[in-house]
């Protein structure tokens, strides 16, 4: 079987990981991959390696949440940053159960603050998780990135593009990298913004 990322051998899906032969971020060598993507699941059959990008194409009905049990799969989440304009009841949900299962240590949600008049029934449920769990930490502040940072043991992935976490989500474009120097950058979403709001204790308090 074969894709655009490498060939799998029909009788051992168990040894889709190949062996990086990738170049540095400092040597500018750039392994890049295209891909028009139907299913996360289906078509992306390997993360990817150190500073490696998928740039992927969507044309049905998945959202930027889907590509984190893929990562999930294979390695445990340290911290997992995540940016965006709109977040369903079932995302959060899941992030909720992946964290109770040790999955993912510790979750970083930054939020348009639009949400707290849009949509005060998950406001509501953002802050009782926050209530619940110590260590997911809700933001709220004017943003409308959409950015998904998972930072691993090994790696550092970065998931970035024009899909919502929520159920909209149709025709997109995102980028799937596994880039610490990218991860950086992409982390001064979360540090050099203004919060405007913050879930504290369960309440949402304005700063």
């Amino acid at each position: 079987m074969s894709n655009k990322f490498f060939t799998l051998p029909d009788n051992d899906v168990s040894r889709a990981i190949e062996t990086s032969a990738s170049g540095s971020f400092v040597s500018k060598y750039l392994a890049a991959h295209y891909q028009k993507v139907a299913s996360v699941k289906k078509d992306i059959k390997r993360l990817p390696e150190s500073e490696e990008f998928f740039f992927l194409q969507s044309d049905n009905s998945f959202n930027a949440f889907t590509f984190i049990p893929v990562v999930l799969e294979h390695q445990t989440a340290k911290h997992l940053m995540a940016t965006t304009y709109s977040i369903n009841k079932r995302v959060i949900n899941a992030l909720v159960e992946l964290h109770r299962n040790g999955l993912v240590d510790r979750i970083t949600l930054l939020v348009s603050d639009t949400m707290l008049r849009r949509n005060p029934v998950i406001t509501d449920l953002l802050a009782s998780v926050n209530r619940e769990y110590a260590n997911i930490n809700v933001l709220f502040a004017w943003v409308h990135a959409k950015v998904c940072l998972i930072e691993t043991k090994e790696a550092h992935y970065v998931i970035e593009g024009s899909g919502n976490w929520s159920d909209n989500a149709y025709y997109e474009q995102y980028t799937f990298a596994n880039c610490a120097k990218l991860f950086a950058f992409r982390e001064k979403l979360f540090t050099d913004v203004q919060i405007r709001h913050k879930a504290i204790n369960g309440e949402i308090i304005k700063l």
